[in-house]
């Protein structure tokens, strides 16, 4: 039993990490395939070229991509207080979730404008998803109880 692989109740920090890295990844990897079903699927007629909709979208997509940080923030300090490792795998999922949702109206605006300026949502939520990689110093802040 090594102490810098294991947590206070014999939770491996390690497979913890590596769970949090695949689930990241693979939400990263739905978000790429997004994109690339913009690149496949011609694009319907849209009536008109009026951009307000994209300007509704985009203030739409601020709300959870500021969301994503101050749920992860407010997590992974419960974790910590409460030595709950499970608690920083909740954090990184929703925190990516919300990041993910933000690709999601660059699909919807792809689907409902004729505006080229779709893709900036999908950057800009692989960029929230990037800024929301599992750390391995997370779980091990969750895991050990600190000495003072």
């Amino acid at each position: 039993m090594n102490p810098n692989n294991q947590g206070s109740e014999g939770i491996n920090v390690d497979a913890r990490h590596r769970t949090a890295l695949i689930v990241w990844f693979a939400i990263l990897m739905s978000l790429s395939m997004m994109f690339v079903l913009t690149l496949v699927i011609e694009r319907p007629a849209a009536d008109r070229n009026d951009n307000t909709l994209l300007w509704v979208f985009a203030a739409f997509s601020i709300f959870p991509l500021l969301l994503s940080f101050v749920i992860k923030r407010k997590l992974l300090a419960q974790s910590v207080r409460e030595q709950q490792p499970g608690l920083v795998q909740t954090a990184m999922i929703v925190a990516v979730a919300l990041c993910e949702s933000v690709g999601i109206f660059g699909l919807l605006i792809y689907f409902t404008t004729a505006t080229r300026y779709y893709y900036v949502f999908f950057i800009v939520g692989v960029i929230g998803i990037l800024l929301h990689m599992p750390r391995r110093d997370q779980l091990l802040a969750a895991s050990y109880k600190t000495l003072a």
